[in-house]
């Protein structure tokens, strides 16, 4: 559910620079689909980061124990 969350707020804010960012360079057509791509690549890379972050936590405390 949390990277469902994620890619909404991802979605969201990268349809919003995309579309100042348009706005700024001229305001011709909006490519909807970059903003898409976007967020769909955000998403991945927090979800990445999450594992690592997970992974290394587990080693950290794994070395605790003894």
């Amino acid at each position: 559910m949390r990277y469902l969350v994620t890619f909404f707020w991802a979605f969201l804010l990268t349809q919003m620079v995309n579309f100042i960012l348009n706005s700024l360079a001229g305001g011709g057509p909006i490519n909807f689909w970059i903003g898409v791509v976007l967020a769909v690549a955000i998403t991945l890379a927090i979800f990445i980061l999450d594992g690592l972050t997970k992974m290394s936590a587990d080693h950290t405390h794994a070395g605790d124990e003894h």
